[in-house]
């Protein structure tokens, strides 16, 4: 057991203890190392001005992923290798990606330029990461679109950072390996204890070997927070909403806890999967479920969200539960008293309540796959496309037989205390052929059994509204052959 935490920056090794572990990312960086080129401009992981390259153990090397520092707390570092943009030139001479953003005119007031450059570098790091696996190391236009929507630029615009990208030789950029030799950090990191508990004579932390521990340490501290992602938490710690606690931390370094796998059919995540990997494994298995989970928050976000996390979470607009509903899947949990399985549908009690018992953690989550003669359609209402918090999200399953309807799911999200299932129109769908009149006469039996309210992502109305008109587009959605002058569209719906 060690009662301080190990990490390096930018190679340099660093023993923390006592209240430096409660801190930021950010906070350390600027405030401690004096690596003031890490940024802070939201404080809540929108703008990625604050983006790194957190290295962690995978085997026997590092593997790198785009980190937003300023939600990021220090504890959740331990034994990991960060690399800000000062560490980028640690080759001699600027990164190429530095470079490029200087000759393609891709940066004007330079604030968000540090985030843009490591979150740039990231990508390049990702795509040599996929051609050791499998010769594929395509960085084209849409997936460096796609690598920086976490990523703010208020006066540049993006048109010369997509031009400077593009001009980057790829066969010039270094791998991180290559900038900081990694066997003696690898040998270091993999070499200490995985236990620590810190007690700086406030605030106690705990990082475990396993669930099983954790379950009991949390029985014994049951006003303890638990800190897996922080993706929230590191928001409310920003705005000094967060109140002194016992941390419970857990992370990779728990067997399974964040394995992520299809299985016979059914995906099964460990309540520590992020969601970065989740889209990796359903990208081509379940493109719908990719689709959805391309606008679940930037990959800054994605690479620290957490399944359980979003689960946990217990928000009736979570964008994961629509499809958790629909899909029958389980929930796995881990208390003093041995593992309890219970369906995700049924583990919500009310608003922001679930049925966790005293020292249960969630373990890990199944979701049966949709099979052959099932359709899948998620939707999700928001005012802009990334980055956004859903008014309204949905999720439609339903199996056929010869066009006739034998078993119908339906999952809406926004429109009560917790995500809702919908029987009745269920029960009407089921022994139809589906037209677009069931589909009509559906979606205004859909409204009779939600309760939406208004709030500042909308109204009441603008709810039932799209609650109805949701099961006309899955319809259209679904027809082999749309009506002319329609063209399906990807699942999201946006305000206009």
């Amino acid at each position: 057991m060690r009662g301080h935490l190990i990490l390096y920056v930018n190679g340099v090794r660093h023993r923390v203890e006592g209240e430096t572990a409660f801190l930021t990312l950010t906070e350390f960086l600027r405030q401690r190392l004096r690596l003031c080129g890490t940024k802070v401009v939201c404080s809540e992981g929108d703008c990625g001005a604050c983006s790194v390259l957190v290295g962690s153990l995978d085997g026997n090397a590092l593997r790198y992923a785009v980190l937003d520092a300023c939600i990021t707390f220090l504890h959740q570092l331990d034994l990991c290798h960060v690399v800000t943009v000062e560490g980028l030139t640690a080759g001699g001479g600027l990164h190429p990606v530095q470079r490029t953003m200087i000759d393609h005119y891709g940066s004007q007031c330079g604030f968000c330029t540090p985030g843009f450059i490591t979150t740039l570098a990231g990508a390049f790091e990702d795509s040599a990461a996929r051609a050791d696996s499998s010769g594929d190391d395509a960085l084209g236009d849409a997936t460096a679109r796609r690598a920086l929507t976490g990523n703010l630029c208020r006066c540049t615009g993006y048109w010369q950072i997509l031009e400077a990208c593009a001009a980057v030789d790829r066969a010039s950029v270094p791998r991180i390996r290559e900038l900081f030799p990694e066997d003696d950090m690898v040998a270091d990191l993999a070499g200490q204890a995985k236990v620590v508990l810190l007690d700086d004579g406030g605030l106690q932390l705990y990082r475990p070997a396993d669930l099983a521990t954790a379950a009991a340490w949390r029985s014994e501290h049951p006003d303890c927070r638990i800190v897996v992602g922080a993706t929230d938490l590191g928001v409310q710690h920003n705005r000094g909403q967060l109140e002194p606690r016992p941390i419970l931390s857990l992370g990779s370094h728990m067997p399974g806890f964040t394995d992520v796998a299809i299985v016979d059919g059914v995906l099964r995540a460990g309540a520590g999967a992020r969601w970065s990997d989740v889209l990796r494994l359903v990208a081509d298995r379940l493109p719908e479920l990719g689709n959805l989970l391309e606008l679940f928050g930037a990959p800054q976000i994605r690479n620290a969200a957490t399944v359980g996390g979003n689960i946990a979470n217990a928000s009736p607009i979570a964008d994961s539960l629509p499809f958790f509903y629909v899909t029958e899947s389980r929930l796995e949990l881990l208390g003093p008293q041995g593992p309890r399985s219970i369906a995700v549908e049924d583990f919500y009690r009310g608003y922001k309540e679930t049925d966790l018992r005293d020292g249960e953690l969630i373990a890990s989550v199944e979701a049966p796959l949709p099979t052959s003669d099932e359709t899948l359609r998620l939707y999700k209402m928001s005012r802009r496309q990334d980055l956004d918090i859903a008014s309204f999200n949905a999720a439609i399953l339903l199996r056929h037989d010869g066009g006739i309807i034998t078993r119908a799911r339906i999952a809406y999200g926004g429109v009560g205390p917790t995500v809702v299932r919908l029987p009745e129109t269920e029960s009407f769908l089921i022994g139809k052929t589906l037209s677009e009149e069931v589909a009509r006469q559906a979606g205004s039996l859909a409204r009779t059994e939600i309760t939406p309210i208004s709030d500042v992502r909308g109204s009441a109305e603008y709810r039932l509204m799209l609650a109805e008109n949701v099961l006309r587009k899955f319809f259209y959605d679904t027809l082999e052959s749309p009506p002319p002058g329609y063209s399906p569209t990807p699942s999201l719906l946006v305000a206009g």
